[in-house]
């Protein structure tokens, strides 16, 4: 798989804001719950797979997961699959549902985007915790009823107001490339 200097800049910007969210702590809002903070870092990893498709969405998510190690690896054993790989999962599976909605309806298809890599993130980070035991499935139940509800409804909102706007313009452009040449 190829991957072009726009995509690799994409990936870049999004690790980025990935990392200043995550460095400033509003990547992680702390509520009172087990898991004591709900994240919005999974937004950029669901704009990178929306605008780049899966394996910048995968290395994002990759940035993610490290950051996810670095503040809450003790909570998990350091479990690299636990912290890793629903990470990357995100920006694999936000991609592939956005590229199969968005010729249908730009905006469903960066909410549903939305949708599926918060889903992705709790149930994936959740579920292995669980599978590990870290977690009882009493405790990670706490956590999706004090979590999921603001993760789901930013993850939704901002993939919605962020991607189709950036998409556009991502689009236009490459039309206007291909037309010089």
């Amino acid at each position: 798989m190829k991957i072009s200097t726009k995509q690799i800049a994409l990936a870049g910007i999004l690790a980025a804001i990935t990392a200043v969210l995550s460095a400033i702590g509003f990547g992680f809002i702390p509520i009172p719950s087990l898991a004591g903070a709900a994240t919005i870092l999974h937004v950029p990893v669901i704009v990178a797979g929306a605008l780049s498709g899966v394996l910048v969405g995968g290395l994002t998510g990759f940035i993610f997961g490290f950051f996810s190690f670095v503040q809450f690896g003790s909570i998990v054993g350091n479990n690299p699959v636990v912290l890793f790989l629903p990470r990357i999962l995100i920006g694999v599976f936000s991609a592939l549902v956005f590229k199969a909605l968005a010729k249908k309806n730009l905006y469903l298809a960066a909410a549903v985007a939305g949708i599926v890599g918060t889903l992705t993130n709790t149930v994936g980070v959740l579920g292995f915790a669980v599978s590990f035991g870290y977690f009882t499935p009493q405790a990670a139940l706490g956590i999706v009823i004090a979590n999921l509800p603001f993760e789901l409804l930013l993850g939704t909102i901002l993939s919605a107001l962020i991607i189709p706007p950036i998409y556009k313009v991502l689009i236009k452009k490459e039309s206007l490339e291909n037309k010089e040449v």
